[in-house]
C-alpha cells in the first residue's frame, strides 16, 4: 500500500518535529515546506494528498493566507490550517481562500490525527468515486453527475471543490429534507466534527454564488433558521 504523501508549511521547528514524528509513526509520507517558495516548489513538483499549513510563521514575514491561496490554485487536495489565532474572522478568511478545516492550537494530538484522517478519508472518496448512489440528480436548472462528479447550472459545468462537492450532493440526495447543522458536519467532513458552524456559512455561500441565479434569493439550498438547510 502506497503511503499518503502530507506536506507541513511552517517555519517553527518545535511544531514541525511533533506533527511530523506523529504523523510518520502513523505510516504516513511527511515533506516539510519552511516558505512560500519552498512550498511552490514542492507542489510543482509532487502530488500531495493533503496539506497542514501553520499560519503562524515565527522566523520569516510570511503570509500564511497567501500561501493558503496559492496551494489552492494548483490542487484540488484538502488543507488544514493550523493557528493560534482562534478568531472567526480568521477561520472564515482561511475557508474562504480554500482551507477545508481550521484546528486553533494547542490542540490534542488525537483530535489532529482524527482531522488528517477525516480529511484524507474524503479526499480519497473524491478521487475514488465511491458512491453508491443514483447517477443523476436534477433540480430545475441544476444537474448532478455522481458518476462523474460533476455538477452543471444551465447546461454550464460549474466548477466545485471536493468539500462543496460533497455539501451539495448530501443535501441534494436529501432533497426536502430539513439537515441540521451537526448532521451535516458530520456527513460531509466526519464524525469528529459538530460545532464548526461557521464552516458551513462560508462553504453555503461559495456553493451559493455558484450555483444559484441570485445569490441572496437561493431556490436550492435554502436556510431554516437556528436549525439547519434544506436542500429545494
Amino acid at each position: 500500500m502506497i503511503a499518503e504523501k502530507i506536506l507541513l508549511i511552517n517555519d517553527e521547528p518545535d511544531i514541525l518535529r511533533t506533527l511530523r514524528r506523529n504523523l510518520i509513526s502513523r505510516g504516513y509520507d511527511v515533506s516539510i515546506a519552511l516558505d512560500s517558495e519552498e512550498t511552490q516548489l514542492m507542489i510543482s513538483q509532487t502530488q500531495y494528498d493533503l496539506y497542514i499549513l501553520n499560519l503562524d510563521f515565527s522566523t520569516l514575514d510570511m503570509d500564511g493566507l497567501g500561501i493558503c491561496r496559492q496551494v489552492r490554485a494548483v490542487t484540488m487536495a484538502p488543507i488544514i490550517v493550523l493557528s493560534a489565532v482562534g478568531s472567526e474572522k480568521m477561520k472564515i478568511d482561511a475557508l474562504d481562500l480554500g482551507a477545508d478545516d481550521y484546528l486553533v492550537m494547542p490542540f490534542g494530538m488525537g483530535e489532529f490525527l482524527a482531522r488528517v484522517r477525516s480529511a484524507l478519508r474524503r479526499w480519497s472518496t473524491f478521487r475514488e468515486n465511491k458512491l453508491p448512489e443514483d447517477h443523476l440528480i436534477t433540480s430545475s436548472d441544476l444537474l448532478i453527475d455522481s458518476d462523474s462528479r460533476q455538477v452543471s447550472v444551465s447546461g454550464n459545468e460549474i466548477h466545485l471543490t471536493p468539500t462543496e462537492y460533497d455539501l451539495l450532493h448530501y443535501l441534494a440526495k436529501n432533497e426536502g429534507k430539513v439537515i441540521t447543522h451537526r448532521i451535516l458536519l458530520q456527513s460531509v467532513w466526519g464524525p469528529e466534527y459538530g460545532d464548526e458552524r461557521e464552516y458551513l456559512r462560508v462553504f453555503i455561500s461559495q456553493l451559493r454564488r455558484k450555483i444559484e441565479k441570485d445569490s441572496l434569493h437561493p431556490k436550492h439550498i435554502l436556510t431554516e433558521p437556528g436549525v439547519g438547510y434544506r436542500f429545494a
